[in-house]
C-alpha cells in the first residue's frame, strides 16, 4: 500500500472541505470558481484514495505479506518529498500577500517542481507559465477580480 498517496487524498479533501467552506462568504459570481475547484479536488482525492484502497486490496488477496513489507521500505523517501510540497504549499499561502500572487507562484511552482524531480526544466517553465496566464484570465477576464499580483512594497 503506497501511504503517501492515502495521506494525499485525505489531504486534498480535508483542503477542498475547507476552501469549499470558506468560499460560502464570496460574493456570488467570486464563490463560482473556487466551488468548482474545490469540489473537483475533492472528487479527485476521493478516487485516488479509492483506487490506493482497491489496489492495497487486490495485492494483499494476491501476494504474501512478505513482498508487501519489501514496497513498503522503498516508500520512505516519497514521504519526505510530500512532506516538503505541504510545507512549500502553507508557505506559498502565508507570502502570498507579501510577495503577491506572480512571485509567490513562480517560486512554488519552481521549488516544488524541483523537489518532485518528476518533469524537465522547460516542462516546468511552460507548466508555470500556463498555470499564470490561465489563472490570470479566470480571475481578471472572466470573474472581474482584483488579485495582489505583485509585492506588497511595490504596489
Amino acid at each position: 500500500m503506497n501511504k503517501s498517496r492515502l495521506v494525499l487524498g485525505v489531504f486534498g479533501m480535508a483542503l477542498a472541505a475547507v476552501f469549499f467552506v470558506n468560499a460560502q462568504g464570496y460574493p456570488a459570481a467570486a464563490a463560482q470558481m473556487p466551488l468548482i475547484y474545490s469540489v473537483m479536488v475533492a472528487l479527485l482525492s476521493l478516487a485516488m484514495l479509492l483506487s490506493e484502497l482497491l489496489r492495497w486490496r487486490t495485492t494483499r488477496a494476491r501476494n504474501s505479506g512478505l513482498k508487501a513489507v519489501a514496497e513498503e521500505s522503498t516508500v520512505a523517501p516519497r514521504y519526505l518529498v510530500t512532506a516538503g510540497v505541504f510545507a512549500l504549499a502553507v508557505g506559498y499561502v502565508a507570502v502570498i500577500g507579501l510577495l503577491g500572487y506572480l512571485l509567490s507562484t513562480i517560486l512554488f511552482m519552481a521549488l516544488a517542481l524541483a523537489l518532485i524531480h518528476t518533469v524537465s526544466v522547460r516542462f516546468s517553465l511552460i507548466g508555470t507559465t500556463v498555470l499564470l496566464a490561465v489563472v490570470c484570465l479566470v480571475f481578471i477576464q472572466f470573474l472581474g477580480l482584483s488579485m495582489p499580483f505583485l509585492p506588497s512594497a511595490i504596489s
